[in-house]
C-alpha cells in the first residue's frame, strides 16, 4: 500500500490544528487589553450575559480540545496498525463537526484503506456538509472516481486538480495514481500519456519520478521508465518505502527496466544504498559472476559495510569457502555502523552454524549488540545449543526469547522460535520428559482454533524423539506418516519416513525407497538425503550404486552416523582399509555414535576410539 504511513503528516496535523486555535496552554490566561483590565478591576460580578458568553467561550474551548485530541487518537491508531479504529474515529468527528477538512483526511484515509465503501458514506455525507463543492472536495471526487473505475475524465482533470492542490497533497495524488494503476492495469493505456505530462512538471518530487515509471513500464515506454527511475535514483538516496515497493513491482514485472538502467546509469555516481540495489538486481537476473565482479569494483571505489555484507551473501551463493565469506564480514563489522555490525554478526552466526563451526558461530553471536537484532540473538543461540545436542540448554535461550516483549526479529520470528523450542525438546536430556510435554503441545493443537498450524512441527520432533532416544520406531513413523499428510511435499518429512522405516522390525524396502527418492528429486544436494539414498541403495543389495551418493554426503557432513553407512559399502565393495579409515574419522568425531559402534560390532571390527560425540539430525 503506497499510503501506508509512519507518522502524523501534515494534512492530518492541519486539521487537527483546526480545533487548537481557541485553546490556551495549561496555566495561561490570555491577554488581554489594558483598558479591559481597568474595567475587570472596577466590576466583582459579571453580568448575567457576560456570565452566558463566558461559558460559552470555555465550553467551545472544551469541546475543540476534544475534538483535537479525538483525531490525535484517531491518528495515533493508525500508526499502530489499527485502520479500523483510525477510520471509525474519524467518521464519528465528521458527524459531529460537519468539518470540510476532517471529510477530506477520514476520505483519504478510507480510500488509502480499500475501504470504498466507508469512502462513498464520508463524499455523500461531505456533499451535505458543503453543497457547492471547494477544491478538496474536487480533488476528493476525483480519488473517488479513480479508485471506483471510472476514469473518462481523470486525465482530462489531472492538471487542474494539481493546480489546485499544496505540495503534500501533490505527492499524495500521485502516489494514489501509482498505487491505482497497480490495482487496474488498464489505466495506464487510457491516461498514461497525461501522467507523463504531469510528472516533468514536479520533476523535484520522487512520488512524480514514481507515477512516471509506473505508468511508462506498464506502457512498455522503457526509454521514460529508465528516465524516470534515474530521476527517483537522485531524489529518494535512501530508498523509502513507497521507492522500495516500487522497485520490488518492476522487479517482478519488467525486469528488463532495471536491467536497463543499471547499464545506462553510473552507479559509481548513485547512493550506497542503489549500489546494493545493483547487486541484488544481478543476483536475482541469475548473473552471480558480473554480480561478484561489479561488487569487486565498488568495493574498491567505496568500502562500505553494507557491500562488505552484499559480498558475504554473494560469496555463500557462489559456495566459497567460508573463509571468504567471514574476511567480508569481519570488514563490515569493523567499519559499521551498530545496525551494521549486528547485521553482519547475525549472518556470521548463521554461516558459521551451518558449517557446524559452532565455536565461530558463537563468537558471532556475542557481537550482536544492536537493540533492533535482540530477538533473533536469542533465537540463535537457542538454535546453536539445539544443534549441538545441548537441550536443556536450548530449552532456557528458547523460553528466554518467548519472554522478549518484541516477538519478532529482523530475521527470524515467533514460528522459529517454536521450531527450535520443539528441536530442543527432541534432544531433551530425560527423553520421558520431553515426550510429556510433546504430547501436551499436540493435544492443544488439535483443540485450539489455529493450533492445527503447530502441529506437523510438533509431530516432526516427537518422532525424532522416539526414533533417537526412546527406540520406538514404530510410533516414529506413524507420527511421520500423519507429518507427510499435513505436508505432502515436504523433503525433510519424505527423507525421515523413508530413513526411519529401516529401523522397523519389518519394513517395505522398496516404499522406503520410493519416500527418499521423493525427497532426494526436491533436494538433490542434501547430505542427510544424499546419505538416505545411498543406505536405501544398499540395503537393496546394490553396494555400487549406493557409493556415490554415500561419498558426496561424507565429504558434505562427515559426521559419524555416514561414516559408519559408508564404510559398511567400502567394506562390501572389498575396500577395507578405506571402509577402516572412515570408521577412524567417525570414531574421532563421535566414539560413542551408536549408529557406528552397531556397525563395527555387527562386522566384527576393532578399532582405537578418539573424541567426543558429535549429533546428526536427518
Amino acid at each position: 500500500m503506497f499510503f501506508g504511513r509512519t507518522e502524523i503528516h501534515s494534512a492530518a496535523l492541519a486539521v487537527m490544528l483546526l480545533f487548537a486555535g481557541s485553546v490556551y496552554a495549561v496555566g495561561e490566561t490570555p491577554k488581554q487589553p489594558p483598558q479591559a483590565v481597568q474595567q475587570a478591576a472596577k466590576k466583582s460580578l459579571y453580568s448575567p450575559e457576560e456570565r452566558a458568553l463566558e461559558y460559552e467561550r470555555r465550553a467551545g474551548i472544551v469541546e475543540r480540545a476534544n475534538d483535537m485530541f479525538t483525531l490525535l487518537g484517531g491518528e495515533m491508531a493508525l500508526q499502530k496498525g489499527e485502520p479500523g479504529t483510525a477510520l471509525a474515529t474519524y467518521l464519528v468527528m465528521l458527524n459531529r463537526t460537519k468539518s470540510p477538512e476532517v471529510a477530506e483526511r477520514a476520505m483519504e484515509m478510507a480510500v488509502s484503506l480499500n475501504a470504498y465503501q466507508q469512502a462513498e458514506q464520508i463524499y455523500q455525507k461531505w456533499r451535505e456538509i458543503e453543497p457547492v463543492p471547494g477544491n478538496a472536495q474536487k480533488r476528493m471526487a476525483w480519488a473517488r472516481d479513480l479508485v471506483t473505475g471510472k476514469t473518462d475524465r481523470t486525465g482530462k482533470d489531472l492538471d487542474d486538480i494539481l493546480k489546485h492542490a499544496n505540495e503534500e497533497q501533490v505527492r499524495r495524488i500521485f502516489l494514489l495514481l501509482s498505487q491505482i494503476s497497480v490495482q487496474q492495469p488498464q489505466l495506464a493505456g487510457k491516461i498514461g500519456k497525461d501522467v507523463h505530462k504531469a510528472t516533468k512538471r514536479y520533476a523535484d518530487l520522487p512520488e512524480a519520478a514514481i507515477a512516471d515509471l509506473i505508468f511508462s513500464a506498464q506502457n512498455n515506454k522503457e526509454r521514460d521508465a529508465v528516465n524516470a527511475l534515474q530521476r527517483l535514483a537522485k531524489l529518494d538516496t535512501e530508498i523509502l518505502p513507497p521507492t522500495e515497493a516500487t522497485l520490488r513491482l518492476v522487479a517482478q514485472h519488467s525486469p528488463k527496466i532495471l536491467r536497463r538502467f543499471f547499464t545506462e546509469t553510473d552507479t559509481a555516481k548513485l547512493s550506497p544504498v542503489w549500489q546494493e540495489m545493483e547487486i541484488s538486481s544481478l543476483i536475482a537476473d541469475g548473473q552471480n559472476d558480473r554480480a561478484y565482479q561489479r561488487l569487486q569494483t565498488l568495493l574498491n571505489q567505496n568500502p562500505n559495510a553494507d557491500l562488505y555484507i552484499q559480498a558475504a551473501i554473494l560469496s555463500v551463493s557462489r559456495e566459497e569457502d567460508i573463509s571468504t565469506v567471514g574476511s567480508y564480514l569481519d570488514k563490515a563489522y569493523r567499519i559499521g555502523t551498530s545496525e551494521q555490525k549486528s547485521r553482519a554478526a547475525v549472518i556470521g552466526a548463521m554461516r558459521y552454524a551451518d558449517v557446524k563451526d559452532f565455536k565461530q558461530a558463537k563468537s558471532w553471536v556475542d557481537k550482536i549488540t544492536a537493540p533492533e537484532y535482540v530477538f533473533d540473538k536469542a533465537v540463535l543461540k537457542a538454535s546453536i545449543e539445539a544443534e549441538q545436542g545441548n537441550g536443556s540448554k536450548a530449552l532456557a535461550e528458547a523460553r528466554r526469547a518467548q519472554r522478549l516483549p518484541e516477538q519478532q526479529g529482523r530475521f527470524f520470528s515467533m514460528s522459529d522460535v517454536q521450531r527450535v523450542y520443539l528441536f530442543a525438546l527432541s534432544k531433551h536430556n530425560s527423553p520421558r520428559e520431553a515426550l510429556v510435554e510433546l504430547n501436551a503441545l499436540a493435544a492443544n493443537a488439535e483443540k485450539q482454533p489455529g493450533g492445527k498450524e503447530r502441529l506437523p512441527d510438533i509431530l516432526y520432533q516427537r518422532a525424532m524423539l522416539y526414533a533417537d532416544k526412546l527406540g520406538q520406531p514404530e510410533k516414529a513413523v506413524a507420527d511421520l506418516r500423519r507429518y507427510l499428510e499435513l505436508n505432502p511435499n515436504s523433503a525433510a518429512g519424505l527423507n525421515a519416513l523413508g530413513y526411519t522405516m529401516f529401523s522397523l522390525p519389518e519394513y517395505d524396502v522398496e516404499e522406503a525407497f520410493r519416500l527418499i527418492q521423493a525427497a532426494y528429486q526436491q533436494e538433490p544436494e542434501s547430505a542427510a538425503i544424499n546419505d538416505s539414498m545411498g543406505w536405501a541403495y544398499y540395503l537393496k543389495g546394490d553396494a555400487q550404486s549406493a557409493l556415490p551418493y554415500l561419498e558426496y554426503a561424507y565429504a558434505q557432513f562427515p559426521d559419524p552416523e555416514v561414516a559408519a553407512h559408508l564404510g559398511e559399502v567400502l567394506w562390501k565393495l572389498g575396500q577395507q582399509e578405506k571402509a577402516k579409515s572412515v570408521w577412524r574419522e567417525g570414531l574421532n568425531k563421535g566414539a560413542d555414535d551408536a549408529v557406528l559402534q552397531k556397525t563395527l560390532q555387527r562386522l566384527g571390527v576393532k578399532l582405537p576410539a578418539a573424541g567426543s560425540k558429535t549429533n546428526r539430525r536427518k
